[in-house]
């Protein structure tokens, strides 16, 4: 495959939290059954004036500002998302719009495996139609199709969008995308859906069930089809579903705390644009600690069923300032401990 390389991220993450002892105030449950089956404190909630393309707009800006690529050079945008603001025309188009620029726009939608299925996507165009650089953007606001009503899925759910920008000439610093890996599982529609005009609904043991196999299935292919130790790994970072079942697969998976990067704590299940808004602000935060070689694994699982996994290596040097990675907020840790990252590197 052609050589595709990150070279910048941003993301958007809603400053009003909702947590769980305001949940309970409406669910039949406790704050204890919520944090010990689902390992989730708080969610991030847009405001209902905000639209999931107005997520993704501030999330572009932000990589755009990090990467210092003029917003009119980017060829070809995607939107990953399974929350759009309208079937027709595509969030992505909104994006475009609301930004002032025409590259080829559309909307894809693999459900919480956005992000590797759109990274295939965009490498492939890249790789077949020459576009130089584009943006994947995956963008979700779950708020809007969750019933507050239902303990089942209330107790998941949070918004947010994160962009990465992809070009095809080597960045000063970034990633390189090593390997990407796909796969589907169809037999399993019925188990999560999002009606038209209806709530998110899901059965929860038989999709904790399929989860787990395929998230391993998933990286333990790509790992050993490059020959990468899981202790050879800088970091991993699955789809944010719940921290409970995020620890199982890394100890399955034989990863040491330090090298699970997550934020669904703090943030919730925030569907395709977990795994990269806990990416790009981890990377942010730690930027100064990288070194040239680092490897990192993003494994992603979601309704269809559809899973992926994509190895990335870093090709910057040590001590690199955070320019590659911008966040509106570093929400991945206690709001006590949060900090912003500066306007400018």
């Amino acid at each position: 495959m052609m050589p595709i390389y990150i070279a910048g991220m941003g993301c958007s993450i809603p400053k009003e939290r909702l947590t769980n002892q305001e949940l309970i105030k409406t669910l039949d449950t406790s704050e204890e059954w919520i944090e010990a089956h689902t390992g989730i404190l708080e969610r991030r909630r847009a405001n209902t004036e905000v639209d999931t393309s107005d997520l993704g707009v501030d999330a572009t800006r932000s990589a755009l500002a990090a990467a210092r690529w003029p917003r009119e050079e980017l060829e070809l945008l995607i939107c990953a998302t399974c929350t759009p603001d309208t079937q027709v025309p595509s969030t992505a188009a909104l994006i475009g719009r609301k930004l002032g620029i025409d590259p080829i726009c559309f909307d894809l939608n693999a459900a919480c495996s956005g992000f590797v299925f759109g990274l295939a996507t965009a490498a492939s165009m890249m790789a077949h139609m020459g576009f130089r650089r584009a943006a994947l953007c995956n963008a979700e606001k779950f708020t809007k199709v969750t019933d507050y009503q239902d303990r089942r899925s209330a107790i998941f759910f949070g918004d947010s969008s994160a962009t990465v920008l992809l070009e095809r000439e080597r960045p000063a610093v970034g990633f390189e995308i090593v390997d990407l890996a796909l796969a589907s599982c169809n037999e399993g529609t019925e188990y999560v859906q999002i009606p038209l005009g209806g709530y998110f609904v899901q059965d929860g043991r038989k999709v904790k069930d399929y989860a787990l196999r395929h998230f391993y299935r998933s990286a333990s292919e790509i790992l050993e089809r490059n020959d990468v130790r899981p202790k050879d790994l800088r970091a991993f970072v699955g789809h944010q579903a719940n921290l409970r079942l995020l620890e199982q697969v890394v100890n399955r998976l034989g990863l040491s705390e330090e090298q699970h990067w997550s934020n669904v704590r703090w943030i919730g299940n925030q569907g395709s644009a977990g795994v990269i808004t806990t990416f790009c602000t981890r990377v942010a935060q730690r930027a100064t600690q990288l070194d040239k070689g680092d490897l990192f694994l993003l494994t992603v699982f979601g309704a269809g069923f559809t899973s992926g996994s994509v190895l990335l290596r870093w090709v910057g040097e040590s001590q690199r300032t955070n320019q590659v990675a911008r966040a509106s907020e570093l929400a991945v840790e206690p709001p006590s401990q949060a900090a912003a990252v500066a306007a400018g590197p």
